[in-house]
């Protein structure tokens, strides 16, 4: 292990590329929760809880009701966004996998890198445990609304782990491959 470092510079290259790459999508990625859903455990829970019915909702139209409601002017323009139960399995059957795939491909990054094995396990099991916890607490918060904050808190802390993890490997990958090179040993 360790000989990503020594490896000749296309090989050093795509790795660098793919962090960057991955990096900027990572950045929409959450520019992408900010704008729907919030980084606050209360807003994630909001988003993914089950939707109450309105008490003015009516099964039929033969009843007509009016009544005056005070509205904050800046909710009025304020986009609301909500997963409900089909969007959160669709997400989960998109985002999964695309999850697994990067921890999969940043773990083959970490076995190259001139790490310690006790080092390249925590950041290995960190790859693979931030996913689950992020989607362990999108679908605790939608499936026990009392509770929802407690999870929502999870899959915010599950996201911003996945967000370290990657921030490690990075720089670690950058440190090791472009400025502290070891030269491969000429036998």
């Amino acid at each position: 292990m360790g000989k990503l470092p020594q490896s000749p510079f296309e090989a050093r290259l795509a790795a660098t590329l793919f962090l960057l790459l991955l990096g900027l999508a990572n950045i929409f990625g959450a520019w992408q929760v900010r704008n729907f859903a919030s980084f606050t455990p209360g807003g994630v829970a909001a988003t993914v809880s089950e939707r109450e019915r309105h008490e003015m909702t009516m099964e039929c139209c033969s009843v007509s009701t009016s009544a005056e409601t005070p509205v904050e002017p800046e909710a009025l323009n304020r986009p609301e966004h909500h997963i409900d139960r089909e969007l959160l399995v669709q997400d989960s059957h998109v985002h999964i996998p695309a999850y697994a795939m990067t921890a999969a491909l940043l773990s083959l990054l970490v076995l190259g890198l001139d790490l310690a094995s006790r080092r390249r396990s925590v950041l290995i099991a960190s790859l693979f445990a931030a996913p689950f916890l992020d989607f362990a607490g999108l679908w605790g918060a939608h499936l026990f609304p009392g509770a929802g904050p407690a999870f929502a808190g999870l899959a915010i802390a599950g996201g911003f782990a996945m967000g370290a993890a990657y921030t490690v490997v990075l720089a670690i990958a950058i440190f090791q491959l472009w400025i502290r090179r070891k030269e491969p040993a000429h036998a």
